[in-house]
Parts: C-alpha cells; sequence; structure tokens
C-alpha cells in the first residue's frame, strides 16, 4: 500500500513539474553590465575580469507574469564535449563568458540544467539551446550591444563621469527591438542607485515569444522593475597596469584607459 502511494505521488510530482514547465509564455535574454556587478554592486563579486561589454546573465523562459521557469525535469543523456565544440566555446564566450574562476562550461551546463530544460519543448537538446543563444547575441547590436548599438548609434560610452538620461537609455535600448522593420517592444532595464537622482546601468532584458523567434513586449511585472533614477552612467572599467597590444583587445573587454587606448591605436595605425 505504501508503495502504491508512493507511486502515485511521484507521478503527481511529475505531472506537476510538466505543467509547469509547459507554461512557458516567452522568453527573456538578460545581460549585464559587468563593472556594475563587479565592482558597483553590494555586496561586490569576486571578479577574476570585467569586460568592456554587456555580457550573459541567462536565457530562461518566463510565465506570463514574467516568472521564471526552472529546474525542469530531463531524462537526456549529453555528451558534453560534441555539444561544447571548439566553435560554440569560441562563440560563446565572447557574450557569455565566466566573470569568476569557474569553468565555463560548467557555468553553461548549469544554465541548461536551471533554466534550458524547462525551454525543452522548443530547444530538444543543448545544442540547440545554446545555438538559439549564439543566434539571439548576434542579432544585438551585430553581436556587441555596447559597440553595435550604446555607442555606434546613440553615442553612449562608458564612462563614470558621463551621464545619460533614463529615456536616452531606454530609447537605445528600445531601438534594438525594431531589427527588421519589426514594431516597437517594451524593454527593461535596472541600475543600482548611486543617490536619487544618479545610478549605475545594470542588467537589461530583452524578451521574446516562447519560441526566441520575435521580440515581444516585456510583462508588466518585468517592466514594473524598470530603472526610474533620472540620471543614468555607464561605469568604465579601470585602467589598467598593461598596455592593450591589439585592437581586439579594445573591442572585447582588456580595462584600457584614455592613453592607452590612444598609444594602442597609434602603434596599430
Amino acid at each position: 500500500m505504501k508503495m502504491k502511494n508512493l507511486s502515485l505521488l511521484l507521478l503527481t510530482l511529475t505531472l506537476l513539474f510538466i505543467s509547469v514547465c509547459s507554461q512557458v509564455q516567452q522568453t527573456q535574454f538578460v545581460y549585464r553590465w559587468p563593472e556594475t556587478y563587479c565592482e558597483k554592486a553590494t555586496p561586490t563579486e569576486a571578479c577574476t575580469k570585467i569586460p568592456l561589454q554587456f555580457t550573459l546573465v541567462g536565457f530562461w523562459g518566463t510565465d506570463s507574469s514574467g516568472g521564471i521557469q526552472q529546474g525542469c525535469p530531463d531524462t537526456g543523456t549529453y555528451d558534453w564535449a560534441k555539444v561544447f565544440t571548439p566553435e560554440t566555446v569560441n562563440k560563446l564566450t565572447a557574450f557569455w563568458p565566466s566573470l569568476s574562476t569557474q569553468d565555463p562550461k560548467e557555468m553553461w551546463k548549469a544554465a541548461w540544467t536551471t533554466y534550458g530544460t524547462c525551454l525543452i519543448s522548443k530547444f530538444k537538446t543543448p545544442t540547440q539551446y545554446f545555438n538559439r543563444a549564439i543566434r539571439l547575441s548576434d542579432a544585438i547590436g551585430g553581436g556587441n550591444l555596447l559597440q553595435g548599438q550604446l555607442i555606434g548609434k546613440d553615442g553612449i560610452v562608458p564612462c563614470d563621469s558621463a551621464t545619460y538620461t533614463n529615456a536616452e537609455i531606454l530609447k537605445s535600448l528600445t531601438a534594438v527591438t525594431t531589427a527588421n522593420n519589426q514594431k516597437e517592444k517594451k524593454v527593461s532595464f535596472t541600475c543600482n542607485s548611486i543617490n536619487s537622482t544618479h545610478a549605475y546601468l545594470n542588467q537589461v532584458t530583452f524578451c521574446y515569444t516562447n519560441n526566441a523567434q520575435y521580440y515581444t513586449d516585456c510583462p508588466t511585472a518585468v517592466i514594473s522593475k524598470r530603472c526610474n533614477v533620472p540620471n543614468i552612467i555607464v561605469p568604465r572599467p579601470p585602467t589598467p597596469t598593461a598596455r592593450a597590444s591589439s585592437l581586439q583587445d579594445l573591442l572585447t573587454g582588456e580595462k584600457i584607459g584614455p592613453n592607452v587606448l590612444w598609444e594602442t591605436l597609434g602603434q596599430l595605425f
């Protein structure tokens, strides 16, 4: 009798998990600004590197109110060496690096186990899940939200002494959703307050349909958490002791100051 009751309990829990994980209404692609995360948050994080670009926090499914779906059952077995080919690792590292000593492959595995499994009705395998993340990243600012959108189109540069209005930041981020002549969609961003009038840009959230193909409005619960401080700073990582060795270093996260920038450009050109 006890075994029968246990079996019924397990069946009920399984059905509950399936029910919850089948309620994914949309997907979210969430970036962070590393300098805020590593140096401006309270408490600060123990980062081993601070790239000069937005990096991915996560790619997950949500319910209609924006609640993140996680921990869904997964009976699959995967050859992770085949999932994380050198090409895939290079592409993921470009926008989804580990900022700490954690092995990035372990971080990505955890992302699949925690969040990717709840999208398994759309992405049957980790390879499909990570390939879609790469595709989404490539479509946002040409693979670099900072260079391709904020700097390239709106002149918003990381600098501790430069402030931009909340409306300017929101307009630049919202413009991303109009790619391929799509209608503008609501996005969200959070910040870390300095005082009542100024804050550091922290996280940026883009919302998509449940198959992660098209932008859609972020739900009210997410928009309600959007930063409402009037003046926003995109803080810049501090100047390093070593000189950037190439233009690629300048674009992919070396902590450089203005003098190093001009010296490096002079050497390169």
